[in-house]
């Protein structure tokens, strides 16, 4: 937003633009309204899911999946009272070629002296959220839960999240394993052979590869890049292969690349091949494009619905039948059993009801996954 922007960003950008031979390029616009952090404004859409209208006593023979969540991130909020732990994880790559105008400020490395590591997920923090998973009113009706694992920090905090499901005989968890686009610089030869290896040893817990993709936003001056472009590219190139060579479904991140995650897929991805879109909120013809070429492509639909004009339309245009439901948690949501206030909202939005969305939603989740097999 414009105060976000006057009083932190643009002082930055000024000094690095003056300290640069060429001037910078925004992949954002700037709005007039508040935002939560800074001004807040009651005219703004809600930054999570409203509260439900329903009652646990209306879901009790009702069942749900949440297609697509990261239970490590948000077990480590909940470990750490919030969303600051994960600071100075990985050297800054605007620090690297001497453009990081945060300074000290910067959530990422200046130098192997700053970087400070993960500390793993205890079986102690996970069994306690599990316990509450198998135990909570709100989670009755979670029927399933996919945790995706898309760090190769993550990796052993996702072992930890299977293990304890497994000691408790929690058949409801259920993971992926990929490389997050914001992070295709860490897809080395070494990495690949580390997530190659680790699809082995999750064996039937893990049930696709990704989120990998494409993210232009985020990789904005990457994107104009040739050659960045192009690593980015085969980097999704080389996980969708590890998806068809492990016989596994691959869950896409695309933001704002709609033209080369198409290509990309076309490329490299059989036609009868799952796939799953996730959290979509780009062009409708990305979409019928992709949900004619591919016969088991899937959509997912977030909470962006009420906020985005583009997952309103993928909600609205998208069949039923074709598309999951996901929290993204944390990031979209806060938990899981969300779901079913996001179905109350694809409900309205498609003139059904919700018990209908959660029905045909669950119905093609355990399709796609594999999952009760």
């Amino acid at each position: 937003c414009k105060s976000c922007w006057d009083n932190w960003h643009a002082p930055r950008v000024f000094s690095r633009e003056a300290r640069s031979s060429r001037p910078l390029k925004r992949g954002f616009r700037i709005f007039n309204g508040g935002c939560f952090c800074c001004a807040p404004d009651p005219s703004m859409p809600p930054p999570s899911i409203p509260p439900p209208r329903h009652t646990p006593e209306e879901l009790r023979d009702m069942a749900y999946c949440d297609a697509h969540c990261h239970l490590d991130i948000l077990l480590h909020n909940l470990k750490n009272g919030g969303t600051l732990w994960g600071g100075k994880e990985k050297i800054c790559k605007m620090w690297q070629t001497g453009d990081c105008w945060y300074g000290y400020d910067c959530q990422f490395a200046h130098g192997e002296h700053d970087l400070r590591p993960r500390k793993a997920l205890s079986a102690e923090h996970v069994e306690k959220y599990l316990l509450r998973v198998r135990s909570d009113p709100q989670m009755a009706s979670l029927k399933w839960v996919v945790t995706n694992c898309c760090e190769l920090e993550a990796i052993e905090d996702t072992k930890v999240i299977i293990e304890c499901a497994d000691q408790l005989g929690l058949d409801s968890v259920y993971c992926t394993l990929g490389c997050h686009p914001h992070d295709y610089r860490d897809f080395t030869e070494e990495a690949e052979k580390q997530l190659r290896e680790a699809i082995e040893v999750f064996g039937k817990r893990l049930v696709a590869v990704g989120e990998c993709g494409l993210d232009y936003c985020k990789n904005f001056d990457e994107s104009n890049d040739v050659d960045e472009r192009a690593r980015m590219m085969d980097v999704f190139a080389r996980q969708i292969r590890m998806g068809v060579d492990h016989n596994l479904p691959v869950v896409v991140h695309a933001r704002d690349a709609d033209a080369d995650t198409l290509e990309v897929l076309k490329r490299f991805l059989p036609k009868e091949h799952k796939v799953y879109i996730h959290a979509y909120q780009g062009g409708q013809e990305m979409m019928r494009e992709a949900l004619m070429e591919f016969p088991n492509c899937i959509f997912g639909v977030s909470s962006m619905v009420w906020c985005s004009e583009g997952a309103k339309a993928t909600a609205i245009h998208c069949p039923l039948e074709r598309m999951v439901l996901e929290t993204d948690a944390p990031y979209l949501a806060k938990e899981p059993f969300e779901i079913p206030s996001l179905a109350e909202k694809i409900a309205e939005l498609k003139g059904t009801t919700m018990q209908e969305v959660l029905k045909v939603t669950l119905d093609v989740s355990e399709k796609f996954y594999g999952l009760g097999d």
